[in-house]
């Protein structure tokens, strides 16, 4: 039930004591803008992270291959390997492997002519799977399948804004012809990409098409393949497989890094999300170290404010108020500070989060590391409950400290 009285004490208290009551207010909301300016900070920085990771499949292998650096079986050091067709044949068929791709790359941008106009976009050839590699999410038409690099079609795959420079909407871009470097391929879909606007400005091909038409053999520049549900520790059994077969067939040793490159994505992304786990202990370390100091500030104000009521207390106990009524009365005023000023140090927490946040998608400076820093509504409530809390542990002692007050020795006094 809403005292009203004592309510207008408690306000009549703290307004005498403004500077300190000020002060005070300040170190809990300060205490609390700090808990969530950290806890938004650490969740940009992992939402810039994973953000990154979302462009490609989480559980990925990528597989490049370079020169030796490291003599093997009487061959010296410098041999280029390179990969071929027959090692995505092999590969494929090993255990755990889910979805495979190859590259063949066509280097540099190239200018892809429609008719009479012409534009520089990027090449790639992929098997089907790359769809899945790069999480290519298809908005009109098809990804290039098996039939495709079968039969050697001359289809394209465009992204997003290839397909807004050449066309006037998406449907109208399938079943149109556009030139590759003086070839002409029909484009039979068109994409979007998670990660960056350069992955929509992308221009996909049958990779066997492309190492026809553009002298690339049998050749390889890279792999992709997932891993399916495997854990980290067979996805290192695989890679090492994977070297082992390689290095065999390409006589190199099998450790070495540079002959044969393989970044373990799932291995990467654990080993990201356990630096983050370190990251948001920190955070939550020193946002509970400034809210302890904040609530120790509380409790110093509250032993100052009951010291120099000790009449006032006594007087109360002496025409019959409890100490349940008196430790209410303290736990009420501390309670009511550190709500009052945490709020205040909530909002401006969230609201220069929004802020950063608003700024950087104007002005388009969002990056892999850092993007849409914010805080959950669950960490919102958890942070008013902390407020009550800490309202009430600040003024715990104080309030005991005062319930234990004789009203004789304070008249006395």
């Amino acid at each position: 039930m809403f005292d009203r009285e004592k309510w207008q004490e408690i306000i009549s208290v703290l307004w005498m004591n403004k500077l300190r009551t000020f002060i005070t207010g300040v170190s809990v909301a300060w205490a609390i803008f700090m808990l969530v300016f950290l806890m938004g900070g650490g969740n940009g920085l992992q939402n810039g992270v994973e953000r990154m990771f979302a462009d490609d499949a989480i559980n990925s292998f990528w597989i490049w291959t370079d020169a030796t650096s490291k003599p093997w079986d009487g061959l010296p050091v410098g041999r280029e390997i390179r990969l071929e067709n027959s090692d995505y044949e092999k590969v494929k068929d090993f255990k755990g492997v889910d979805k495979i791709t190859g590259r063949y790359n066509i280097w540099g941008e190239f200018n892809i002519r429609y008719k009479e106009k012409t534009q520089s976009f990027s090449v790639r050839s992929v098997h089907p799977d790359h769809k899945y590699l790069e999480n290519t999410i298809m908005t009109h038409g098809r990804f290039i399948n098996d039939a495709d690099n079968d039969e050697l079609r001359k289809v394209a795959v465009v992204g997003k804004l290839v397909s807004e420079e050449f066309f006037p909407s998406p449907e109208k871009s399938l079943g149109e012809w556009i030139e590759v470097k003086g070839i002409l391929y029909q484009v039979v879909g068109v994409f979007e990409d998670k990660g960056s606007d350069r992955e929509m400005q992308m221009i996909y091909l049958p990779i066997k098409t492309a190492q026809l038409a553009y002298n690339g053999k049998n050749r390889l520049s890279q792999m992709m393949l997932t891993v399916g549900d495997m854990d980290v520790n067979e996805t290192k059994k695989l890679e090492k497989k994977i070297r082992e077969a390689m290095g065999q067939k390409y006589k190199f040793d099998p450790e070495d890094g540079k002959a044969i490159y393989i970044n373990n994505g799932l291995e990467e992304y654990q080993r990201m999300q356990t630096m983050f786990y370190g990251i948001k202990f920190i955070i939550i370390l020193t946002g509970i170290l400034t809210l302890i100091a904040g609530i120790i500030a509380v409790s110093n104000i509250m032993l100052i404010t009951v010291k120099e009521r000790t009449k006032e207390i006594g007087v109360k106990k002496a025409i019959g108020a409890t100490p349940g009524h008196i430790i209410g009365m303290i736990l009420q005023e501390s309670i009511f500070i550190t709500l009052l000023a945490g709020y205040l140090g909530l909002v401006s927490g969230i609201g220069l989060l929004w802020t950063m946040s608003f700024l950087m998608e104007k002005f388009d400076m969002q990056n892999d590391f850092f993007y849409n820093p914010e805080i959950s509504w669950q960490m919102a409530l958890t942070s008013i409950i902390l407020l009550v809390i800490s309202g009430a542990l600040g003024g715990l002692i104080p309030a005991y400290k005062a319930a234990r007050i004789s009203p004789v020795e304070a008249m006395n006094g």
